[in-house]
């Protein structure tokens, strides 16, 4: 009976992280994909698709204060408790999954090995794919996880609006330059993620328990 009951459960639990995080995956390769064409007419889109640091610079003076911080700290988010839920759940099995996606190598050795010194510190500067798995899996508090994670980001995606502000016009005559080459600059971008997802289709998909 027991043995009958384990797999939906393991199968729910894969679910619940998989899904959501496929599907960010999915709009952050698109927004990757068509940032060219959406820096200059969809600034928000794109944000709500990607914020990468590039992205965020970008949009900073094109997007209103309020949307800005609102959908970039959001999007920013929106994989990182799935991350640390499947640190938590799958352990060294997460970790390992995460390596084999995103690479790590001696980087990932040496966070795993003194997350319990420093891990409060990157969750607040650094809550990358890696990071959050290994919160998860060192079984960091979840309050503490969460205060920390968005309490950093914040601050990250102040800082960039900042920075935008003080370097307006370097800023504007980038997204000038790309609205000038946009069809150019869009096919390139697509064919660069392209081959970026060919590369990527041989690594393993899901953590074994």
């Amino acid at each position: 009976m027991d043995d009958e009951a384990r797999p939906p459960s393991r199968r729910l639990r894969l679910a619940a992280v998989g899904v959501p995080l496929a599907v960010i995956a999915t709009a952050a390769v698109v927004g990757n994909a068509l940032a060219p064409t959406l820096v200059v007419s969809h600034p928000l889109l794109l944000l709500a698709l990607n914020t990468t640091t590039r992205h965020l610079i970008l949009t900073s003076t094109s997007v209103d204060v309020v949307p800005y911080v609102v959908v970039g700290l959001a999007r920013r988010l929106a994989e990182d408790p799935f991350l640390f839920l499947l640190g938590r759940w799958y352990g060294d099995g997460a970790i390992a999954w995460i390596d084999s996606k995103v690479g790590g190598g001696r980087y990932l050795s040496f966070v795993q090995r003194n997350f319990h010194r420093v891990g409060w510190l990157l969750v607040a500067v650094a809550p990358g794919g890696v990071v959050c798995t290994l919160a998860g899996a060192s079984r960091m508090r979840t309050w503490v996880f969460l205060v920390l994670n968005v309490s950093g980001t914040l601050a990250t995606i102040v800082v960039l609006r900042r920075f935008g502000d003080v370097f307006s016009g370097p800023v504007d005559a980038t997204v000038a330059f790309v609205g000038d080459h946009v069809v150019v600059l869009t096919a390139g971008s697509i064919l660069l993620t392209a081959g970026y997802l060919v590369r990527r289709r041989r690594t393993p998909r899901t953590p074994r328990r």
